[in-house]
């Protein structure tokens, strides 16, 4: 009888403690930069979201990892920054690379929490079809189901309600089906306005569905008394095109919109960090230009200008509306009490600086996003000092009670949120790339460096000496709009020193960190064309390379930074007695060949390649007295996993540094 009485007892401590946890209720708002009254955008009507801000922390200079959807979601998702997950793109699937790394709410779920998504958390294509299964408890297949008003009905391509256009999308979606080609890029390509405005309900649009489903969850998880739930909202505007109801519109003047401040080329600023605005030059009402950057100085016409920001500024409204029926309804069933709530938006957005539209960029009002967090028993207040979205897996652990992950990159702002004077990160770090050359921003307090790098290059590799091809940096208390680039003004070399340690830091810190990431093997993947890494040295010989020393064969080997050292005092019998091989097979195919290159000292020396069924390929590199670039190509003949060995063939001293392999 006592061991029962026992038993109970810990169920019942388990129920209280399960009880106890704090609710999550975390709201993802699309390509919303932090454009509020709360952040001090007055002319905004945003209500709900401000209410919130007055009753919780707001995080003024925080920022995604990198300002585009899926590599943004999946680092917030993850607390993981791009190169861990190898998100960078729009295709990428995320367990594709990394089949095991932890998401947010799967954690959640996996400490007894009940999980469900409704509407746009993770980007859908950087995710299964199931978005991400292992995350919901709660099937999306069910969570995404919606209701259209009768009278109305489904919006055409899911965006527009006014009838004419539907009527349009409906009579190109037969033609591409009677034509047996994609239905979706079909009409897409015909028939895409960028903004509507119509005089319909709010759940005529898919946000007001999203808002009714979330309402439809709270009131569910209201009945139950001893399940946490983790309820994540993605709301799909203000992401283009602009439509919302008449009723949001009709709350701005468009004869009092304003223009960009600065919609003119950085002074001696670098090309990579402007695009040309092709997402929006993909809506079919956008006029055709040559160019469409202000390094052509040529800028969209003024009242497409305001009309375009008009409707931004309309459906954020709207969607501030959409959070405010959330809001009410979690107020109305007593949940408030014991909800931990955060609003974020996944990336800022040009709207004509520098005369660009969209995200895609490493500018302020790119990476710069709203990120709100209330929390039981926790003061209102604002937090100046820099912030990411990996530091919110972290924070949002502490919040619960639960124990962190080890392996998370991020920081929790608890902290900052107790103290909004607390510096809890000296910089805050986003990522984007234009082709080849990625580019790596870091923000303070008060400066942005931003670094462009050789082609290939990203943090889960050593910095060499010439990676760094362009460089930006900017002072935001004196120069706001990003006007001048002061990377090589003398006035600013100290701050320019002291940024570039910070980067100099985390790149080590990254090196270290990704060595587990399925991203470093996704770029050896020969499936991949034109991937490039570094070798990981690892922080001994022994972490991540085999000793081979046979027939007498003596040789000390020794890792120092990122090169990799070798004094060979005695040969084998054999050419091959003496060799180093790394542990991690590369994944090779017929017809690719192998680029190795290096910073190479030493006698000749042999790389060879192998698989298990003794298939070789052998390079010879050539002796250097000096430290010297090599490049080695190899054909590869077969299809297996090859394992890369380097082969010392003469006695002396070897130096080897920055290893790297380009599948092509």
């Amino acid at each position: 009888m006592k061991k029962w009485m026992s038993i109970i007892m810990l169920m019942v401590a388990f129920c209280v403690k399960a009880q106890e946890r704090p609710n999550i209720l975390f709201i993802a708002i699309d390509d919303m930069k932090p454009l509020t009254g709360s952040y001090g955008a007055d002319f905004m009507v945003t209500p709900h979201m401000d209410a919130l801000a007055n009753s919780g922390v707001i995080f003024t200079n925080a920022h995604c990892q990198q300002a585009v959807c899926g590599p943004s979601r999946a680092s917030i998702m993850t607390g993981m920054r791009p190169d861990y997950t190898g998100v960078w793109d729009l295709k990428t699937r995320m367990r594709d690379v990394n089949p095991d790394i932890l998401a947010l709410p799967e954690y959640f779920k996996n400490n007894g929490y009940e999980t469900v998504a409704v509407g746009k958390i993770y980007d859908p294509r950087c995710v299964d079809k199931q978005y991400d299964k292992p995350s919901w408890s709660i099937p999306y297949s069910k969570s995404s189901k919606y209701n259209y008003p009768a009278e109305y009905g489904e919006p055409g391509l899911s965006y527009y309600a006014l009838e004419d256009r539907k009527k349009i999308v409906h009579e190109l979606e037969e033609e591409a089906r009677r034509k047996k080609v994609n239905v979706h890029k079909y009409v897409s390509e015909r028939f895409k306005p960028s903004v509507e405005m119509a005089d319909v309900p709010d759940d005529a649009y898919i946000d007001g569905q999203i808002a009714n489903n979330a309402v439809s969850y709270i009131e569910q998880f209201a009945d139950k008394k001893n399940k946490p739930f983790f309820l994540a909202v993605g709301f799909k505007r203000p992401h283009l095109p602009f439509a919302a109801p008449t009723t949001y519109w009709d709350l701005y003047d468009r004869d009092e919109i304003q223009l960009a401040k600065y919609p003119h080329p950085v002074r001696d600023g670098v090309k990579l960090a402007y695009h040309n605005s092709g997402e929006l030059q993909s809506y079919t009402d956008i006029p055709p230009l040559s160019s469409f950057t202000d390094i052509n100085t040529m800028q969209l016409p003024e009242s497409k200008q305001k009309e375009l920001i008009h409707g931004y500024y309309a459906a954020i409204s709207f969607i501030d509306a959409q959070v405010g029926k959330v809001m009410a309804k979690l107020k109305e069933t007593g949940l408030d009490k014991n909800t931990v709530v955060v609003v974020w938006g996944d990336h800022g957005w040009h709207l004509g600086d520098h005369s660009m539209w969209c995200k895609h960029s490493n500018f302020e009002q790119a990476t710069r996003v709203p990120l709100i967090i209330t929390a039981p028993g926790f003061d209102a207040g604002t937090y100046a000092h820099p912030a990411e979205f990996v530091d919110v897996f972290p924070t949002l652990c502490e919040l619960s009670g639960l124990e962190t992950p080890a392996h998370l990159q991020g920081i929790s702002l608890v902290s900052a949120i107790e103290n909004n004077d607390e510096m809890v990160k000296p910089v805050a770090v986003s990522q984007f790339n234009r082709g080849k050359k990625k580019g790596y921003s870091i923000r303070s307090d008060r400066f942005r460096l931003t670094l462009w790098m050789n082609d290939g290059w990203n943090t889960t590799m050593p910095l060499g000496t010439n990676t760094i091809v362009a460089g930006e940096l900017y002072d935001y208390k004196n120069d706001p709009y990003e006007t001048s680039n002061l990377y090589e003004k003398s006035k600013y070399l100290t701050v320019k020193k002291q940024m570039l340690q910070i980067f100099i830091d985390f790149v080590v810190q990254q090196n270290e960190q990704c060595k587990t990431s399925g991203s470093i093997n996704q770029q050896l993947n020969a499936n991949s064309v034109n991937n490039q890494s570094v070798i990981v040295l690892g922080e001994s010989i022994d972490d991540k390379w085999k000793r081979i020393s046979r027939n007498g064969a003596d040789a000390a080997f020794n890792i120092s930074g990122n090169t990799l050292e070798a004094k060979v005092s005695a040969l084998g019998q054999k050419p091959w007695d003496l060799q180093l091989e790394y542990k991690e097979k590369l994944k090779l195919h017929n017809g690719q060949s192998l680029n190795i290159t290096m910073e190479y000292k030493g006698p000749e020396m042999k790389i060879n390649l192998n698989t298990s069924d003794n298939k070789r390929a052998t390079r010879i590199v050539k002796a250097s007295k000096n430290r010297k670039t090599q490049t080695i190509t190899i054909p590869i003949a077969d299809n297996g996993d090859w394992a890369l060995k380097l082969n010392f063939i003469n006695k002396g001293d070897y130096a080897i540094s920055d290893l790297k392999v380009l599948v092509k």
